[in-house]
């Protein structure tokens, strides 16, 4: 079981090359935390669904504004067949927070996204309906809850 994150490790930074960036393992919780740059989260995600057969969970995607320049984007799964959690981080810069959406990859990402969108400001290019899903409608144009500025 040990070597599973290790072949998982090994397939994304053949796939994804310079655009893996690094990762941690925690062996007594099985779990990963890998980071990527942000134009590799498809690739990383197809990856993910390769090596897993398809058998793996998404849970959710968080969002951080951290403070300075940037976004912090977590997806969060579990590999059934490995049994071990995954986190995903990528980071977008606040003046160009684009990302590319996951939602024909990974169907599951479609409520995330507009939250993550909706309280942080980050523009997942590509989603089908990106719009507010828990602010109501009077709120104003781009004022994102928790964002700091």
């Amino acid at each position: 079981m040990a070597e599973d994150y290790v072949k998982l490790i090994e397939v994304l930074r053949e796939g994804l090359r310079e655009r893996f960036l690094r990762y941690e393992y925690d062996a007594k919780r099985r779990a990963l935390k890998v980071l990527v740059e942000r134009d590799a989260l498809p690739k990383a995600f197809e990856l993910i669904n390769e090596i897993s057969r398809g058998e793996y969970h998404f849970t959710t995607i968080t969002g951080a504004d951290l403070g300075e320049d940037d976004v912090e984007l977590t997806y969060f799964l579990w590999l059934i067949p490995q049994k071990l959690r995954v986190m995903i981080k990528a980071s977008a810069p606040k003046r160009d927070s684009k990302v590319q959406s996951l939602v024909n990859v990974v169907p599951a990402t479609i409520l995330y996204e507009r939250e993550v969108y909706e309280m942080l400001g980050v523009r997942f290019e590509g989603h089908p309906r990106l719009e507010k899903l828990f602010l109501p409608e009077d709120w104003p144009e781009n004022v994102h809850p928790l964002r700091r500025e």
